[in-house]
């Protein structure tokens, strides 16, 4: 699932590279790689956001059990 998530932001940072005008109008370039780069993360966190790419807390992880966690206190 993590892997199709890079995939999807690496294509959408690509279409907007190719898309969007370089930020010098006198040159020829045929796009923004800073505009693309920036998208392309940003789109990437939003899906792993939406779909909960990354950790599972069901397998103990910051989730709490119910159970006291013991107390380090030193004995009086």
């Amino acid at each position: 699932m993590n892997g199709l998530i890079v995939v999807i932001g690496c294509l959408v940072g690509y279409a907007v590279f190719r898309h969007s005008k370089g930020s010098q109008p006198e040159a020829e370039t045929k796009g923004d790689p800073a505009a693309a780069i920036c998208v392309a993360l940003a789109v990437a966190t939003l899906l792993m956001f939406l779909f909960g790419a990354g950790g599972d807390l069901s397998e103990g992880g910051s989730e709490p059990s119910g159970h006291p966690s013991p107390s380090a206190t030193a004995p009086r």
